[in-house]
């Protein structure tokens, strides 16, 4: 497994410390999605089996998510051989999963479990 050096400003070094969860809140056009994108590849390749749930205040659909950043992501950083993409997730290194999800959701995630291949 490869090694990824990926630059962050210094504004979001403070982030890169463990931490169960992690959030940032600002203008747009402040990088926020493109840093914790980043870091969601990276903790992917790094830690296998990693299961993420992105979530977005207004998401209404996948179109509005996070999800093509992530893709995006991948690609840049030359990962793509760990990830498959669907419709409407990310299967990681390791049987993981990142999936998404709008706040005002109506469904509640109350755990993830690991799923199956078939999930």
């Amino acid at each position: 497994m490869s090694i990824l050096k990926i630059p962050t400003a210094k504004v979001f070094e403070p982030l890169l410390r463990p931490a169960r969860y992690k959030g940032a809140f600002g203008g747009r056009g402040s990088g926020k999605s493109h840093f914790f994108g980043e870091l969601l590849v990276e903790m992917c390749q790094a830690e296998r089996g990693t299961l993420a749930v992105c979530i977005r205040e207004a998401q209404r659909t996948l179109a509005q998510s996070s999800k093509r950043l992530i893709e995006g992501k991948i690609a840049s950083l030359g990962v793509g051989r760990g990830f498959k993409l669907y419709s409407d997730k990310i299967a990681t290194p390791g049987d993981g999963v990142i999936i998404f999800r709008g706040m005002n959701h109506t469904t509640v995630i109350r755990c993830m479990k690991p799923m199956s291949k078939q999930s």
